[in-house]
């Protein structure tokens, strides 16, 4: 769930960028890169990434309380933190600039697949090769992605694709070619329509007789 930057304004002038509510309590990022925890019960909690956060999530971990926040931001990184504490546990860098949108790609919850705004889709992790394989490129943002069955879906505005784990794509979606086709049809129908006014104007026109005129 989130929640409008101008519903939020702090001191020093901060808006509100992105806040994920949870039930235990809010994850707020500010314009400047300072994160806050505001818990429903116990104190509030703070730290300063490097840059602005773009995708927040939350992870439970083995109590089925939420334990670790994943922060994405816009300049590729994306950062591990405890909850409710903000420690610094992890972070990773990728390449294609900003991060758009993340999800777990295991279920242990130690590494995650991360879309950027390049389109380049990455999996990161303590135990992932290098730290961060990426996975594929896709030809535009990458607004969604979440993994089902081993499966990537992406969507890309109104494109929607699909990829395996090894990188290669399952299935292609364009979401505009419905759109595509009835404004064509629409084309048609107007041109049919000008053709018949436009045989009817060079058709000849009847002879109109005089009638006399009754008083």
């Amino acid at each position: 769930m989130c929640t409008s930057g101008s519903a939020f304004r702090c001191m020093n002038n901060r808006v509100v960028v992105r806040s994920l509510v949870t039930p235990d309590g809010c994850l707020v990022a500010m314009d400047d890169g300072l994160v806050q925890w505001r818990p429903h019960n116990g104190t509030n909690r703070r730290i300063k990434l490097d840059a602005i956060a773009t995708v927040m999530l939350v992870v439970k971990g083995p109590t089925n309380r939420i334990e670790t926040a994943i922060i994405g931001d816009a300049q590729g990184g994306v950062t591990f933190l405890t909850l409710p504490l903000l420690d610094l546990v992890d972070k990773f860098t990728v390449e294609g600039g900003v991060v758009r949108s993340m999800c777990s790609a295991a279920p242990s919850e130690t590494s995650f697949l991360v879309a950027t705004q390049a389109g380049q889709v990455w999996m990161v992790g303590p135990n992932v090769p290098g730290r961060g394989v990426k996975l594929f490129t896709y030809d535009g943002p990458v607004s969604s992605l979440r993994l089902h069955n081993s499966i990537i879906h992406i969507q890309s505005g109104w494109h929607r694709a699909t990829y395996s784990m090894d990188g290669s794509q399952t299935m292609n979606i364009d979401g505009t070619q419905p759109f595509t086709h009835k404004a064509q049809q629409r084309a048609n129908r107007r041109a049919k329509i000008l053709e018949s006014q436009q045989r009817s104007g060079d058709a000849p026109q009847p002879l109109m007789l005089d009638l006399p005129v009754v008083a």
